[in-house]
Formats: structure tokens, C-alpha cells, sequence
């Protein structure tokens, strides 16, 4: 059984294969490649994956779809960013935008058609996936507007600029935790040091992520210096065919390789810890073999928050805690931007300089009584 077009058929063992222009000799002659699967959907989008690397498209064809023109996008930005990054982009692609827009013939796209297709895709009427939030929309509409920008650059379209309305913004950020959380959490490390529990305190006093605090080896530690150094993350990615796998990568920014100094407490800890371990080793998993991935260590964090009795929160907040003990006790923000390993102050500002009611209410009353006392003085004075 062959599907039109699309070089693929069905073999008499029951599995799909796609076969694709690899490459020619030098008389001309075809080498094909061959792509096999036991799902044809997988298979055809793989055997897409194949043609845009090979080559094979040529993008001034009238016959070309949105969804040709997204993979061989995708795959030009493929050697320009990390493994996972991609692979995001990959999933979000597949997930979101082909499902509604993967026919569609390039040469009719236009401002009307795409803005419709982004409210189907944000809100599907066939609850193909749930509503989408803020976050997702607008990496949906970012990526429709990067591939609309490649086919301009292309001259395969015209530019356009795409106007939708995103999803309102929830934030999702859970309060800090309090002084009296931070102690207990902190008590709780101290009276049984492990590795995996002072992982709690590089989130909570070193505003490590999760996927750093799992990237750690003991070589990254300087114990004499009493300084760390962030050189990895570890995170978990799909594959696009169903599986993910984990990977090490460099950190999430060019600033979040960063080098921060260790709270002598912490410090002390890690020194009654290291033994012989070698700079290999991973600082979580205690073995050279591989870290501790951050859904595991997730896991363990759970545990521990409830054994030092303190309310459930998300890693991250253990780094949001970090950052807003920081502000408070009087840190500037281009310091503080530097250890969380921000791109810029500005992000930092943005997520992280919000004032309680008690910082607002010691404002107030160091600025008025300051003012009521330089209203005093000028009476006084207009009376001498």
C-alpha cells in the first residue's frame, strides 16, 4: 500500500518505509536512504526530518506545505542551539502548530489565516489539548512568527505581522519561604548532612537550580577556596518518538556559568563529606557513572520538606527564597543578578524585587517622619 506523493509504503512484514534522495554519485546516479517504522505518521515525519537535511526540498515549489517548511526551519537552527532546546522546539512544534496548520499550502498563508489558526491552536474546539496558557501561547505565536520570517527571508511569502491576543499572565510563583521554614529546613540538613539534603541548601542559600544542583561533580567544589563553580545542568528531553532520555548539557545561559562563594556553615558540611571522593564523582548520585536526574531528586525533595516539616513547595522556590532573603537583607540587584546567573538585571528585577508589607510599611514611615521633621524645622524656623 503506497500513500501518493509521499514515497512511503507498506511492507508485506507490516512495517512503513519512507525512502528519500540522500545523495547522487558523480554520473548522477540516486542513493536513496530508507527510513523504517511500524507507525506511518512516525515514519513520515522522520522521512521530513531526513529530506530537509539531505537537501532534498526545494522551497520555491508551489506545492509546499506549512509542515515541510517548519522541519526544514527546525532543522536549519539545529546546530545553533543546545540538544535540548531543540528539542523543546521539536515538541511544541509537533504538538501544538502542526496539528492545525501542517496542509496548508504556503502560498496562501496570510495575516487573517494565521491569526485564526493561533486561536484554534491556544483553544482547541476539538480538545485536541487542553486550553493553553500564557507561557505556551506565546512560545506558539513566537515560533509562528519565526518560520513566517524564514519564508519571507526565502521569498517565499511577504512579511507579515501576526496580532492575537495571548491568554491572560497567572503568576505562578509560590511565596518564599518564611525565616521560621528556612530554620527548620536548615536544622533539619545540619543534623544529618547528606549530599542530597545540602542539595537543599544550594537551592535555598546558593540559588542553584534543580538541573544545576544534579550537574554537580566534587571537582566543581573549591573547598580550600570555599567557592563553587557551575559548569553543567542535567535535564531530561523527549526524543520525538515517544521516548526521552537524559542529557548533561552546558548551563541554561552563557551567565549561569558562574562561580559562588559557599556560606562557611554549608561549607563546613561539604568538607566532612567529600572523603575520597573524586572529582568525578557526581556530588548526588556519589558515583562517576551518571548524576541523579532532576525528576528523581524532585522526588527526594518532597520527602525531605516533609520530614522537616515544612510545607510542599516546587525546587525553584527554594531559589526564589534565595533571591528575596537577598533583597531584603540590603543586596544590590547587579550582585544578586550575577549569583542567580541572569542574562541581565532586568530579569532579575522583574521576577524577584517585590516589596511585602512589612518593607513597605518601614518605607513609609522612613520617608514621611523624615518629611514631618523637615516640616518641623522650616516652622521653626519661620517663627525665629
Amino acid at each position: 500500500m503506497a500513500r501518493r506523493g509521499e514515497n512511503i509504503r507498506k511492507r508485506k512484514d507490516g512495517r512503513w518505509e519512507g525512502r528519500y534522495i540522500k545523495a547522487r554519485t558523480s554520473e548522477g546516479k540516486i542513493q536513496w536512504g530508507y527510513v523504517y517504522g511500524t507507525v506511518y505518521a512516525e515514519v513520515k515525519r522522520v522521512l521530513i526530518q531526513k529530506k530537509a537535511e539531505a537537501g532534498f526540498y526545494k522551497l520555491k515549489r508551489t506545492d509546499l506545505t506549512f509542515e515541510t517548511l517548519a522541519e526544514v526551519w527546525l532543522h536549519s537552527l539545529k546546530n545553533g542551539i543546545k540538544e535540548s532546546t531543540y528539542a523543546h522546539y521539536s515538541y511544541t512544534l509537533h504538538k501544538y502548530l502542526l496539528p492545525v496548520l501542517s496542509k496548508v499550502p504556503v502560498v496562501s498563508l496570510d495575516e487573517s489565516f494565521l491569526e485564526q489558526a493561533m486561536q484554534q491552536i491556544i483553544a482547541p474546539t476539538d480538545a485536541a489539548h487542553k486550553p493553553l496558557g500564557n507561557s505556551s501561547a506565546r512560545e506558539c505565536l513566537s515560533m509562528l512568527r519565526r518560520i513566517c520570517k524564514y519564508a519571507a527571508h526565502l521569498r517565499l511569502i511577504r512579511p507579515m505581522e501576526l496580532k492575537v491576543a495571548l491568554p491572560k499572565a497567572i503568576d505562578k510563583i509560590s511565596a518564599p519561604l518564611s525565616p521560621v521554614e528556612q530554620q527548620r529546613l536548615y536544622h533539619y540538613v545540619q543534623e544529618n548532612s547528606t549530599p542530597r539534603k545540602i542539595g537543599l541548601l544550594l537551592g535555598l542559600e546558593l540559588g542553584l537550580r534543580i538541573g544545576e544542583i544534579c550537574g554537580l561533580q566534587w571537582g566543581d567544589f573549591d573547598l580550600k577556596l570555599g567557592t563553587l563553580k557551575i559548569n553543567r545542568t542535567v535535564c531530561r528531553i523527549s526524543c520525538g518518538d515517544g521516548h526521552t532520555k537524559v542529557v548533561i548539557q552546558t548551563p541554561k545561559t552563557r551567565t549561569s556559568r558562574r562561580e559562588i562563594p559557599i556560606p562557611k556553615q554549608i561549607l563546613l558540611m561539604l568538607k566532612k563529606l567529600h572523603g575520597n571522593a573524586s572529582n568525578a564523582t557526581w556530588f548526588l548520585s556519589g558515583n562517576e557513572s551518571k548524576p541523579t536526574e532532576p525528576r528523581c531528586y524532585r522526588k527526594s525533595i518532597k520527602v525531605y520538606l516533609k520530614q522537616a516539616i515544612v510545607r510542599q513547595v516546587r525546587p525553584h522556590t527554594l531559589r526564589h527564597t534565595f533571591a528575596t532573603t537577598c533583597l531584603q537583607a540590603g543586596c544590590d540587584v547587579k550582585t544578586l543578578s550575577e549569583l542567580l546567573g541572569h542574562a541581565n538585571a532586568n530579569i532579575t528585577l522583574q521576577r524577584y524585587v517585590h516589596s511585602n508589607l512589612t518593607q513597605k510599611r518601614r518605607e513609609m514611615n522612613r520617608i514621611f517622619s523624615h518629611q514631618g521633621s523637615i516640616k518641623g524645622r522650616k516652622v521653626l524656623n519661620l517663627m525665629e
